[in-house]
């Protein structure tokens, strides 16, 4: 089973502390992230509004992403959102804290707070 994740669910995971690269495996997903969503994350760090707490955490995913060597895919032209949400049509599994690709895709990742991990809903 296949995953890609956005931008909202690797920040919001590394401020939490959940090390969801390492449940979403044991899991049995093989993780990918779209080039799309790393640049997001990039564009995000540069930011008047972005916090330095923000800040530290885009630079831990980006550094967690890049030493697990997790597979990076080309979404194409549109909208990420659009994107995840068609892929998500098509059976991968999207992991978003966003309400709108949430309600759009069958098959989601979501966070458990109270056990600080993560799994498929």
């Amino acid at each position: 089973m296949k995953v890609l994740l956005d931008s909202s669910f690797i920040l919001s995971c590394v401020m939490k502390r959940i090390d969801f690269l390492s449940q979403l495996e044991e899991q049995g997903f093989r993780v990918e992230v779209p080039r799309e969503v790393l640049q997001e994350l990039k564009d995000l760090k540069h930011k008047d509004k972005t916090s330095r707490d923000e800040r530290t955490a885009i630079d831990t995913a980006l550094q967690m992403i890049e030493g697990r060597k997790i597979k990076k895919t080309t979404l194409g032209e549109g909208s990420v959102d659009e994107w995840l949400i068609r892929r998500g049509n098509e059976g991968f599994f999207i992991a978003t804290l966003d309400n709108e690709i949430k309600r759009s895709v069958p098959n989601k990742i979501v966070i458990f707070d109270s056990k600080k991990s993560v799994g498929a809903e």
